[in-house]
């Protein structure tokens, strides 16, 4: 049972993954090149004329940075969705108390 869970749990997190890579790359397809591009090209002068060792240091240290801001992503897109789902029992025991 414990594998089933895992698996699942590993489906819904790519299905997350997917769908927040597809609104972003939606977003980003109708706006005009910002100074990202700049940013990482500085970035990766700056990195290059560091020594082998500092080098490796500085992107380690900012894919660590990168991968905290994508766990916070998904825990908060998971929240939003686990809040819309309970919004959305809320609303459905309100119409039948209606109806």
């Amino acid at each position: 049972m414990r594998m089933k869970e895992e698996a699942l749990k590993e489906f819904v997190d790519n299905i997350i993954q997917e769908r927040m890579q597809s609104a972003f790359s939606k977003m980003k397809a109708g706006k005009e090149p910002d100074t990202e591009d700049d940013v990482e090209k500085k970035y990766e002068e700056a990195v290059a004329s560091l020594p082998e060792d500092k080098q490796q240091a500085v992107r380690e240290y900012c894919d660590a940075i990168f991968d905290s801001g994508a766990e916070s992503e998904i825990f908060f897109y998971r929240l939003g969705l686990q809040d819309g789902i309970r919004l959305n029992k809320i609303v459905k025991k309100i119409i039948r108390s209606v109806s």
